[in-house]
């Protein structure tokens, strides 16, 4: 996969929240019935050394399969 690029052309999201972004994203795959989640992690420290604390929350609450991303600094 080395070398691979993906050229989708996808609208980027936008929205705030009040809370932590784990519940607006569980609510949302629930209330749209989704088969998977797709997440990014970057965590660097903590509990959530490996994914990072919204894609640790969204990995063990979800209603769906759930794909984590490390994403790289």
């Amino acid at each position: 996969m080395r070398g691979a690029t993906w050229n989708w052309r996808w609208p980027k999201p936008r929205w705030s929240t009040r809370h932590p972004p784990s519940e607006d994203i569980l609510e949302t795959a629930r209330k749209q019935d989704v088969d998977l989640i797709v997440i990014g992690g970057h965590g660097r420290h903590g509990l959530a050394l490996l994914l990072g604390s919204t894609a640790n929350a969204v990995l063990h609450g979800a209603p769906c399969d759930v794909l984590a991303v490390r994403i790289r600094d």
